[in-house]
């Protein structure tokens, strides 16, 4: 019996510490999934803030609020001058989760969010351009310490405090020190969250880090916004923006105007690489014109500017500025200026698809691997931009394709 009773309570005690390992285990696991959740969220705001704030005016597709460094949850109104000489300390700071129309997050230890911008993507005062040729400027190792380069920004969870690597203390975190990154950010003896440097390898490092003793140097959870998370939702706005223009403008009736469905001319790919975007009298394939004269003197029912056009913003700073090298477009024989309403006869065709009257080409990121070798720096070369069969449009054939290493055109069409 009293063998049992031994054998009983020994099981208990094992079953209690047990308990308590299974207990504390999923305790943290519960802490790590709010604090992840936290990151996503702050995360998908600020890719929706990239996206949305555009195209009213001159604001840009792309740019992503500077940090809160006085921890009011609103962005700064700066982060630095347009090539990131200045600034480089206040493009880190928290999140600003006031502009962003977030609730007041916090990660698992009750800890505000910190954030990092690259220089190439703030909004004030921006760096030029912002396309698809454009990369983040952040670096990042994870724990392991595989790097990851070219970052947008850094949303970073501090955790609890700890005593970061070269301080005698643990991190204060009271009201009067309360905007010091280092009292939040951690260190390793090769990285400093608390401080970094755009176009560098002075980034960032994410937790768990441990000393050889064990003892832990880096808590700071993080989620990266990347070149894929951002651009391709940029593109495609800025594609459908394009095509939005065009088929508004052929609808156009007012006054003595009367587009009849029909284009304007396109500005020709040769003078627009010497930035003569006026459009050019029987060009069916270019770059977007700024000034539609030529358009107009050959019919004379033809609007001749886009600023008739409700909504359209493609003659602003954010597409001149940033994106107006990499879109072209076409439009078939049948829609060109002319006075008597448009219809096909012989009409472009994407892939498979017939009767297509117009057709937006952005030219992604330059694909630089051979046999492409493309360089956006010659900007009268079609192939430098465009792939397949879209580097010969002149023949009214165009194609999609999945993106590989041979193809990466973005295609809109009607």
């Amino acid at each position: 019996m009293a063998l049992l009773l031994l054998l009983l309570l020994g099981l208990g005690v094992g079953t209690a510490i047990f308990l308590s390992a299974w207990n504390s285990s999923n305790s943290r696991l519960a802490q790590e999934h709010k604090t992840q959740e936290t990151l996503v969220q702050a995360k998908e705001a600020l890719i929706a803030y990239a996206a949305s704030v555009y195209p009213a005016g001159n604001v840009r597709p792309g740019d992503l609020p500077c940090p809160d460094t006085n921890n009011d949850g609103k962005k700064e109104s700066s982060c630095g001058n347009a090539n990131g000489s200045t600034g480089q300390a206040v493009r880190l700071g928290r999140l600003p989760w006031k502009s962003l129309g977030l609730a007041d997050l916090r990660d698992a230890s009750g800890e505000r969010l910190w954030y990092a911008v690259s220089n190439n993507f703030k909004e004030n005062t921006r760096h030029l351009p912002l396309n698809s040729d454009t990369t983040g400027t952040i670096q990042v190792a994870d724990s392991s310490g595989n790097i990851i380069p070219d970052v947008i920004a850094v949303i970073i969870a501090p955790g609890p405090p700890l005593q970061r690597l070269n301080d005698a203390a643990i991190q204060d975190r009271s009201p009067a020190v309360e905007n010091n990154p280092a009292n939040y950010l951690d260190e390793t003896a090769t990285e400093d969250n608390a401080d970094f440097t755009d176009s560098g390898t002075n980034g960032f490092v994410g937790g768990i880090v441990r000393d050889a003793q064990g003892r832990i140097l880096v808590n700071d959870s993080m989620i990266l916004i990347t070149y894929t998370d951002l651009m391709p939702l940029l593109e495609k706005q800025v594609a459908s923006t394009v095509l939005n223009c065009l088929n508004t403008y052929a609808a156009y009736i007012g006054g003595i105007h009367n587009n009849q469905g029909r284009y304007p001319w396109a500005a020709d790919i040769a003078a627009s690489a010497l930035n003569n975007y006026t459009d050019s009298p029987n060009t069916l394939f270019g770059r977007i014109p700024d000034t539609l004269i030529n358009s107009k003197a050959s019919s004379a029912n033809m609007l001749p500017d886009w600023s008739g056009i409700p909504s359209c913003t493609i003659n602003e700073n954010w597409f001149r500025n940033n994106w107006r090298e990499l879109v072209f477009y076409a439009i078939a024989d049948a829609f060109k200026p002319g006075t008597t309403p448009a219809a096909c006869g012989t009409c472009l065709t994407v892939g498979s698809t017939p009767n297509i009257r117009v057709a937006v080409l952005l030219g992604r990121q330059a694909l630089t691997a051979p046999p492409l070798n493309q360089n956006h720096a010659s900007k009268a070369i079609i192939g430098n931009y465009l792939e397949g069969g879209n580097a010969t449009p002149y023949d009214g054939l165009f194609e999609t394709n999945p993106i590989s290493t041979t193809f990466n055109d973005l295609l809109v069409f009607k």
